[in-house]
């Protein structure tokens, strides 16, 4: 199974940070790793698969830039493969990289950071996915709820956070221009905000919202074609 991906599934914890023996349970700390919105992989210096978060999964399982197959993390183009390559093994030797994934639906930033440590003395690379959009649309969702905006408020809210001005988001809505500065209005006096650039502001900072992932299996997926 792949809710919590290691080199075997003996239980295991994780020492306290003030050194307790007591300790944490591996997996509470793979669930604290899946409600991160950004996707982390743990691979060694042959990009081979130690751990994958839900979010980081998903994105590979979805024939995006960054896949998976045969057991290693792969990109699409063979000369992203080869920066991929070089940034792992510039992980394991102790420096981070950033590059940068593509394909033809898009493309997906990716921190390559060194993970020394380990038990074993392995040295390990940890890839961090980048997020999508800056303002995910659980997130504003959730924000919207919280502060009692109607359905029609939340759209306008979920719209501008995307970047459309007001009159772009009436022409998108079929709608008024008038009804959207209502709207605007209203969100703003329910969430205490002076400005449109406040409220988008607050938004920015506002902690991640993960979706709900149910647990995948390899077992039950087809791996997508990976470059050679």
């Amino acid at each position: 199974m792949f809710d919590f991906i290691t080199q075997d599934h003996n239980p295991a914890r994780v020492p306290c940070a003030d050194g307790g023996a007591a300790g944490m349970d591996v997996s509470i700390l793979m669930r604290v790793l899946d409600e991160i919105d950004y996707g982390v992989v743990l691979v060694d210096g042959n990009g081979s698969l130690r751990y994958a978060n839900q979010l980081a999964l998903r994105e590979m399982l979805a024939g995006g830039p960054l896949r998976l197959g045969g057991g290693r993390v792969h990109t699409t183009t063979p000369a992203d493969q080869h920066v991929l390559s070089v940034a792992i093994a510039d992980a394991v030797r102790g420096r981070r990289k950033l590059f940068t994934a593509s394909d033809a639906c898009g493309s997906l930033p990716v921190a390559v950071v060194p993970m020394h440590g380990a038990a074993d003395g392995e040295a390990l690379a940890l890839l961090v996915l980048g997020r999508r959009s800056a303002a995910d649309s659980l997130t504003v969702d959730f924000y919207a709820r919280s502060n009692g905006l109607t359905c029609a408020e939340a759209l306008v809210l979920q719209r501008m956070c995307v970047g459309l001005k007001p009159k772009e988001v009436a022409k998108e809505q079929g709608v008024a221009i008038s009804t959207v500065r209502s709207h605007i209005c209203s969100i703003r006096t329910k969430t205490q905000t002076g400005s449109i650039r406040e409220l988008l502001n607050r938004i920015a900072v506002l902690p991640p919202i993960t979706p709900v992932i149910k647990a995948m299996s390899v077992e039950h997926h087809r791996e997508p074609a990976t470059a050679q």
